[in-house]
């Protein structure tokens, strides 16, 4: 690898030093070609395969807005600007933005957008249009809203939980269970004061999008579409990711009026936003608004529009205006995620003839991970879910032909589990999305 330049802009990235190589490094490597130099302040050293890409990395005890800004001051060479790959440390990284006079998205734009009731309450008097919802923090109160809204309802921690997605109470026994899973969630993750609580969300059909934005001094440019596939049996876990460089939602008027109305709630003022809406047939209902860029939607847009997300992002953080032209081409990228099809004990894993000659070949299939092998243990997540087992991510000249690829890759990619009692059932092929 060549030698980290020594010209270009100096970012302070904040956090992210054992982040995965497969999800991030991609990102990296954008920087590293543009010239952008990075120095890393962390409580975790730089893993092996990030080290050539940093000019520099300081250890910063508590990770606090505080001991982060004092770190930062204290370089000896000035940064340009500010970044952050993790949620966890968002909030402090736009703090130490504001603190040091630098463009960042915002400490308040960025506290609201973790939080979901915050979101809701700012997006709504805007104009936009929201799920009725209503916070609930004990059984009682979930299941006054369950009533009033109706089932089915959709249950999701007040503050944003990493791997821990929605879940779907169908009826009042479900409730109950799903409360006091979603609860428990809530619990850990109010990291934020006492900001605690469950929302109860009344369940919305329609196809669900992300519209991926950037904003500079309060400007809001939408940059691509990106169609979510969820599966609400029994939570509305992710399944898969879409996105299409021609996507007509890209014209929408009523899509990036709700974008840009709702960013504008937040006080957003330099960065990249997701902003997730159902397509209803009253038209685009915002569900949240996520700060930064999520490493495979930016890999995704990537490679269906050539769009460098990573850059545009890192450069406005240094001051620079928004930077990406997206390219009205036939490019199709997606990602399935790839789930066992029971739990129990892996025995056996085999990728079809038809496929496994073009692994690391073939143009479309961009990557194949998989995260099990025999002896693997594949147990219920969390939210009910049989643990993810992998991802693929395949292109394709439309999205007919992605999803032809990723139906061909599903089916020749078998697991065979062997359940508790010893049984082994006839091997499967892995469950994706559509």
């Amino acid at each position: 690898m060549r030698a980290v330049p020594e010209a270009g802009p100096l970012v302070a990235m904040i956090g992210g030093g054992q982040a995965d190589r497969t999800g991030r490094e991609h990102l990296f490597r954008r920087l590293h070609e543009a010239g952008i130099r990075v120095v890393a302040f962390d409580r975790s050293a730089p893993a092996a395969w990030q080290r050539p890409y940093l000019v520099g990395h300081k250890w910063v005890p508590g990770m606090t807005a505080a001991t982060l800004t004092a770190a930062v001051a204290a370089h000896p060479e000035p940064v340009n600007g500010v970044i952050c790959w993790e949620d966890r440390h968002f909030a402090a990284a736009a703090a130490v933005a504001d603190r040091l006079r630098l463009p960042g998205y915002g400490r308040t734009a960025a506290t609201a957008s973790r939080d979901r009731a915050v979101t809701r309450t700012l997006v709504e008097a805007s104009g936009c249009a929201v799920p009725r919802s209503a916070l609930a923090v004990d059984l009682g109160e979930a299941e006054e809203a369950a009533q009033a809204l109706g089932y089915p309802v959709v249950l999701k921690p007040r503050l944003k939980t990493t791997g821990f997605p929605a879940r779907l109470a169908e009826d009042h026994g479900r409730l109950i269970t799903g409360f006091a899973a979603t609860a428990g969630a809530a619990s850990a993750s109010a990291s934020l004061g006492s900001r605690r609580g469950v929302l109860v969300e009344q369940r919305l059909d329609g196809q669900e999008i992300v519209a991926i934005c950037l904003t500079s001094g309060g400007v809001t440019q939408l940059v691509s579409i990106v169609r979510t596939m969820v599966d609400f049996t029994p939570s509305a876990a992710d399944l898969g990711h879409l996105v299409d460089a021609a996507d007509p939602l890209l014209d929408d008027q009523t899509i990036r009026h709700a974008a840009n109305v709702s960013l504008r709630a937040l006080g957003v003022q330099d960065g990249a936003s997701q902003v997730s809406m159902r397509l209803t047939p009253a038209g685009p209902c915002v569900m949240a608004v996520n700060a930064g860029l999520h490493d495979l939607v930016t890999r995704l847009v990537y490679l269906a529009t050539g769009a460098d997300l990573a850059t545009a992002e890192t450069m406005i953080a240094c001051g620079a205006p928004i930077a990406v032209a997206p390219q009205r081409h036939h490019r199709v990228a997606a990602v399935t995620y790839l789930s066992a099809p029971a739990p129990g004990k892996v025995s056996r894993l085999e990728l079809g003839a038809q496929l496994s000659d073009q692994v690391g070949r073939a143009a479309w299939l961009e990557r194949l991970v998989l995260d099990v092998a025999p002896g693997s243990a594949v147990d219920p997540s969390p939210d009910g879910h049989t643990a993810r087992i992998g991802l693929a991510v395949v292109t394709g000249r439309n999205r007919r032909e992605c999803h032809e690829r990723l139906d061909r890759l599903r089916r020749a990619l078998k697991v065979t589990v062997v359940a508790a009692d010893g049984s082994a059932p006839p091997a499967m092929s892995v469950s994706g999305s559509r």
